[in-house]
């Protein structure tokens, strides 16, 4: 790498690894892309990475101004997982350091985005597993939380239990809330498939690649093809109307949306956009326009 590519780099990380970038306090990825870069060269010093990347996570509760705060340094940890200066036995100890961190000091998004810097370090050899106890060895072959294989969708979705069956099967994390709510008593079908669809929506919007993105997709179509209609009217009533408020005020991104449903799905869409606005009405984009002065 060359001496003005360098240059470059320093300027695009914004500091070292760890270090808070003023004034939204966490490193953009693009920074953190460079404090990566930077890393593989051996530009920074190994012993304070390490350091840095041991110490700072979580426990950081004051109210300071941001310049004084810290955040879970993701980024150091990336670094000094690729620093050549630091030996794979120092690494696996460090992974091994912060990875059993006790629930109260990081919360779990914390603690999920260490276990995939672990996942990526061992997939891209960053990590040698031989080096780690045998049980984080053996969690690298566990798919990571939310991505778990699907369930067989109900073969006929009856009423609305059979409706937030298929969903519940492709969206681990909806099983999840769904088991909980009703747990509690605090479930209701028709609020509760609403928010499936804004959280859908949102996903999709934001790119996510998650396999529930597109199982939804599939869920949907499934149950307005092989479902009764209660189930259609949940799905329909339910989570079309929360998902087309959202679609329509995203523009292009809603448009995809609608262009993403399956062939029975889009049917009942529209028929829906067509109860709603008048005759001949059947997409986002007309709707639109009859709306445009």
């Amino acid at each position: 790498m060359s001496e003005g590519e360098l240059a470059e780099l320093h300027i695009a990380a914004q500091g070292s690894p760890g270090q808070v970038v003023w004034p939204g306090l966490f490193p953009r990825p693009r920074a953190k892309l460079a404090r990566l870069l930077l890393a593989s060269t051996g530009v920074f010093d190994a012993a304070a990475l390490i350091q840095t990347a041991s110490a700072q996570y979580g426990g950081d509760t004051r109210r300071g101004s941001k310049t004084s705060r810290r955040y879970d340094a993701h980024d150091a940890v990336c670094c000094a997982l690729v620093h050549p200066a630091i030996a794979m036995e120092a690494r696996a100890a460090l992974l091994v350091r912060l990875l059993p961190a006790p629930r109260g000091r990081r919360g779990w998004r914390s603690r999920k985005k260490t276990w995939a810097i672990l996942r990526w370090a061992a997939q891209h050899g960053y990590v040698d597993p031989s080096h780690l106890p045998s049980a984080l060895a053996a969690c690298l072959s566990l798919p990571p939380p939310g991505r778990e294989p699907s369930r067989p969708l109900p073969p006929q979705p009856r009423g609305h239990d059979g409706a937030l069956a298929c969903f519940a099967a492709v969206w681990p994390r909806f099983a999840s809330h769904l088991f909980r709510e009703r747990r509690r008593a605090a479930w209701l079908d028709y609020p509760g498939i609403a928010e499936l669809g804004h959280r859908h929506f949102a996903a999709f919007q934001s790119g996510c690649r998650a396999p529930f993105v597109p199982g939804v997709f599939a869920a949907i179509e499934h149950v307005l093809t092989h479902g009764d209609d209660p189930a259609q009217n949940l799905v329909v009533v339910g989570l079309f109307e929360a998902a087309q408020g959202d679609a329509y005020r995203a523009g292009d991104i809603g448009d995809r949306y609608e262009a993403t449903l399956g062939k029975n799905a889009r049917r009942a869409w529209a028929d829906l956009i067509e109860g709603w606005t008048g005759p001949g009405i059947r997409d986002l984009a007309a709707w639109r326009n009859k709306a445009a002065p």
